[in-house]
């Protein structure tokens, strides 16, 4: 298996960043739902550790699109 290349993780996170945004929309629409709180709980320790990762290696957030805060996906 090949290295990951930077477009491969920029299109990765831009595909994980998307499904965020929209568990963020499907948990708001029924706070009571388990399953849609689980899915953007998941969705903000997954981005959050990838995020937390990726700044410890110095790497430059912004163009991999991740220079917002993970907390709103909370």
């Amino acid at each position: 298996m090949s290295k990951l290349n930077e477009e491969s993780l920029k299109y990765i996170i831009t595909r994980l960043v998307d499904n965020a945004n929209d568990a963020v929309e499907e948990s708001e629409k029924d706070k009571k739902d388990a399953f849609n709180q689980g899915r953007r709980l998941a969705y903000f320790e997954m981005l959050d550790i990838l995020k937390s990762e990726l700044d410890a290696r110095d790497a430059d957030l912004k163009s991999l699109g991740l220079n917002f805060d993970v907390n709103k996906v909370a």
